[in-house]
């Protein structure tokens, strides 16, 4: 076993010792959001419903969030590896105020650790 592998043994205890990095990545994402533009999006950790499941690679568990739909239909979901890697994405569904030939489908984070990356994942309208 690695320095950097997580042992838990219940959802209750990673989502415990997660939550810090689960509160940054949900800031992340609507800070993303945000500085496009686009309304705040409505992402609380707490809405979410988790679980671990056993990454087919490594066979260590990663611990799973869903957000339900809320009442435009946007939805989320987030994984964080036992690495420390992660990768989360929460429903924009808007168009673009910058520009009215795209859509904005999604915000997403990714990363390790300290170290966060983020986006806006934008579609172009069809001719």
């Amino acid at each position: 076993m690695s320095a950097n592998q997580v042992v838990t043994r219940s959802v209750d205890e990673r989502l415990a010792q997660e939550r810090p990095l689960i509160e940054r990545i949900c800031a992340r994402l609507i800070h993303e959001a945000q500085r496009h533009g686009l309304p705040a999006l409505d992402i609380e950790p707490a809405r979410a419903a988790y679980s671990l499941r056993d990454d087919p690679f490594t066979g260590e568990a990663a611990l799973i969030g869903l957000w339900p739909a809320d009442g435009a239909g946007r939805k989320g979901n987030l994984i964080i590896n036992a690495d420390g890697s992660f990768f989360a994405e929460y429903d924009v569904l808007a168009n673009d105020p910058a520009n009215d030939r795209q859509f904005v489908e999604a915000s997403t984070a990714w990363g390790r650790g300290e170290r966060m990356g983020a986006e806006l994942r934008m579609l172009e309208w069809p001719e």
